[in-house]
């Protein structure tokens, strides 16, 4: 369906009623003084939209109707009369369809290849990018060498998200003498979605030439150092744009992420952490800033995070902060993690089904390392009560019953957890360890072997030797 727009065509008739009187075209291209519409992007990624809607760039491709005789292919003196008695009249008409089928009958074999590129640049501005695309690939077919022919092709490419066949036409309109800053920007975005990472560093330093101030291509620029493991000439570019823009949230998480990769925890925390100081950090960079001070033994300052996550989330989804939890539990925080808890506890919304287990499972746990194994034990029950075969807290519930002196209950909750995928390694090896403790050392020993049947661990295979000495020991 054509939009309804202002007819863009009309701009350019002035430019083309100047050269229709000449018998050949020697005009210089000339840029068309026009009101640009606007291109709604095709694509999501920020720096096409800016490259799409960039006025330089639409007056450039509207201006494109124009001629540049010196590498384009010259009308004879019959098309140049068809030119201004046909086509220059039909650019005022507004009913598109009839521009398109008027330009169509002008396209032949033998036609010069300015028509063809006319309709392609007509069939452009409809945001028609297939038949533009393909009456660009005619135009060149014709006249190889065309620039705008080879530029517009890629443009057109480009925006219907078929990067890796702009590439060619992007790199011909460079060797054709036709780059600036957005040939080259563009060229870098077509690499980079092909992970040719060098080619795309390269490409955006030469964009960076033409347009020095351009975010978009150093960013651009900063992504395809990353992609060649180049962190700090990456980190470096980051600095220089956050001293510019120090507001922008995507630049600290980035120098954050960057410094993630380089294992500088500290330093990826202080980016996390002006970030927050913005107002801008969101769930998910709170829980990383969280985990980052966990690395570093931060308790406190982790458990603020994840709880400020928490509140950022308005307490709507309760069940992403279990595995903040989770780390604080595996950490030994035992009160961070027992804060937090009743954080998720206190929230607007109850956690359901495996969520509630999860966290009955985590707060057993801290209840059993802190003396608290009673209540914890109530709560492993409830949960084997709902789910037979939850084999963690069967395992948890065996723990517990071998600390106690229940034997007999421990090995049970062992023996099930071992008949579960997945557990049957640890099952078996902690079964071992009970019958250790009564001195049946032959029994223990084959259940460790089973063990290493199913995983092999050096530990465990020690263990599985000093059994064996005891049991040798034991017969002598």
């Amino acid at each position: 369906m054509t939009r309804n727009r202002k007819n863009p065509l009309l701009a350019v008739l002035a430019f083309l009623m100047s050269i229709a009187t000449s018998p050949v075209v020697k005009a210089e291209k000339t840029e068309v003084a026009t009101t640009p519409n606007k291109f709604a992007p095709l694509s999501s990624d920020h720096e096409l939209a800016a490259v799409w809607n960039d006025p330089d760039f639409q007056r450039r491709l509207i201006g494109s109707y124009g001629f540049a005789s010196e590498v384009e292919p010259k009308l004879q003196p019959d098309e140049l009369e068809k030119y201004r008695t046909v086509v220059i009249p039909i650019l005022t008409n507004s009913d598109t369809k009839k521009i398109i089928s008027t330009l169509e009958g002008l396209t032949t074999s033998k036609a010069s290849a300015v028509f063809d590129f006319t309709l392609g640049n007509v069939y452009f501005q409809r945001e028609d990018l297939t038949n533009a695309a393909k009456h660009f690939e005619m135009a060149i077919l014709k006249f190889p060498d065309y620039r705008r022919a080879q530029k517009n092709l890629a443009f057109a490419l480009v925006r219907d998200g078929k990067y890796a066949e702009s590439i060619k036409p992007l790199t011909r309109t460079i060797g054709l003498g036709g780059g600036d800053g957005k040939v080259f920007g563009l060229l870098g975005f077509a690499c980079l979605s092909q992970g040719r990472n060098v080619s795309a560093e390269a490409a955006y330093r030469q964009a960076l030439v033409f347009e020095p101030e351009n975010l978009d291509f150093k960013l651009g620029l900063v992504k395809s150092a990353i992609g060649t493991g180049n962190y700090d000439y990456a980190l470096s570019v980051l600095d220089e744009l956050i001293k510019q823009y120090p507001d922008k949230d995507n630049l600290w998480t980035l120098q954050a992420n960057l410094f993630i990769q380089k294992e500088q925890p500290a330093k990826a925390a202080i980016s996390l952490e002006m970030l927050r100081r913005l107002g801008k950090a969101n769930v998910q960079s709170l829980n990383l800033l969280g985990d980052l001070y966990m690395a570093q033994e931060s308790r406190d300052l982790a458990l603020g995070a994840y709880t400020e996550a928490m509140t950022k989330d308005n307490g709507q989804n309760p069940a992403k902060a279990l595995r903040p939890a989770q780390i604080l539990v595996s950490r030994g925080a035992w009160t961070e993690a027992r804060e937090l808890f009743g954080k998720i506890r206190a929230s607007g919304t109850a956690l359901t089904g495996a969520d509630e287990l999860k966290l009955l499972k985590l707060e057993s746990k801290v209840a059993m390392s802190t003396g608290a194994g009673d209540k914890a034990i109530e709560s492993l029950e409830q949960i084997i009560q709902k789910d037979p075969l939850d084999a963690e807290a069967l395992m948890l519930a065996g723990d517990y019953y071998a600390k106690n002196n229940q034997k007999e209950k421990a090995e049970f909750r062992y023996r099930t957890a071992s008949g579960i995928t997945g557990f049957e390694a640890d099952a078996y090896v902690k079964h071992a360890q009970l019958l250790v403790q009564s001195q049946k050392y032959l029994e223990a020993a084959e259940l460790l072997k089973k063990a290493q049947k199913v995983k092999q661990r050096d530990n465990v295979q020690r263990y599985l030797e000093k059994v064996e000495q005891l049991s040798r020991t034991a017969r002598s």
